[in-house]
């Protein structure tokens, strides 16, 4: 294919269980970048959590980009902002009255990705993982303690895989009509603006920069990246993602203990 733009997940696809970039990785990335190719990291995660690895592989400027908290933003590598879709505090005290009345834990992010959540019981780890991975406040708050007009990037369920499994149909439910709803990772269920996903992020950016989504190559491994892989030339599973995830893909690469990523931009990029 006549490859303009890799579009990257980043856990469980371009990084290993170890949450790094192999170096086979590096190098099919850095080659791709040599030749005129965009390269996006394209993730769930917000700003902190994602920038330390795009500077790890040397992309940079403000013809770079990268899309985080699941599609909500969109910025170029010199800090600014493309797109931003955010949910009001309304939605947010809504949200908070489903945990409560269902005795779920759960937290929210802004957009500069500061995690909250309320403080009448024990933290679960997710929270303190997450909060721990943005490297940015974690904060105790009641909806009705923050201002009226406090708006959020998207929220998320935390909990163990049997109870969200448990929840799951009762959240898309009560939220689907109005957001986008979606498993990102083990012990997160997210709640996002209804046209907020990696798809619509990335159809987004290729229309700012002029490029066809046919000569666009996205990777994912679980069921937030369906929706860019189905929409670009040529879509990618690793072998670890989940079975919805191979079904809609054009292929199936190695998984990310295995150096997929770069057996699939060798393949079809370079």
């Amino acid at each position: 294919m006549d490859c303009k733009l890799i579009a990257l997940d980043m856990d469980d696809t371009l990084l290993t269980s170890e949450k790094v970039v192999s170096e086979q990785n590096k190098q099919a990335i850095n080659a791709a970048l040599e030749k005129g190719i965009k390269v996006v990291l394209c993730s769930g995660r917000t700003h902190n959590a994602v920038i330390k690895y795009v500077k790890g592989l040397g992309i940079k400027g403000p013809n770079q980009y990268m899309i985080t908290n699941g599609g909500a933003i969109i910025e170029n590598l010199s800090g600014k902002i493309v797109l931003q879709e955010l949910m009001s505090n309304e939605f947010y005290r809504e949200f908070v009255k489903f945990i409560e009345d269902n005795q779920l834990h759960y937290n929210v992010v802004d957009k500069d990705g500061n995690t909250y959540t309320s403080g009448k019981e024990c933290l679960d780890k997710y929270t303190i993982m997450q909060a721990y991975e943005n490297e940015n406040g974690l904060y105790l708050k009641e909806p009705d303690q923050l201002p009226n007009d406090f708006q959020i990037v998207k929220a998320i369920i935390n909990g163990e895989k049997s109870e969200l499994d448990g929840i799951s149909d009762k959240v898309h439910q009560r939220f689907d009509k109005n957001y986008f709803v979606v498993r990102t990772s083990v012990g997160f269920l997210e709640v996002f603006p209804q046209n907020v996903n990696k798809g619509v992020a990335l159809e987004a950016l290729c229309n700012k920069l002029n490029i066809n989504l046919n000569q666009v190559m996205a990777m994912g491994v679980r069921d937030n990246d369906i929706p860019m892989l189905k929409k670009v030339g040529k879509g990618i599973a690793m072998e670890n993602a989940q079975p919805g995830v191979k079904e809609v893909a054009d292929f199936v690469t190695a998984d990310n203990n295995h150096s997929g990523v770069a057996l699939a931009i060798k393949k079809f990029a370079l």
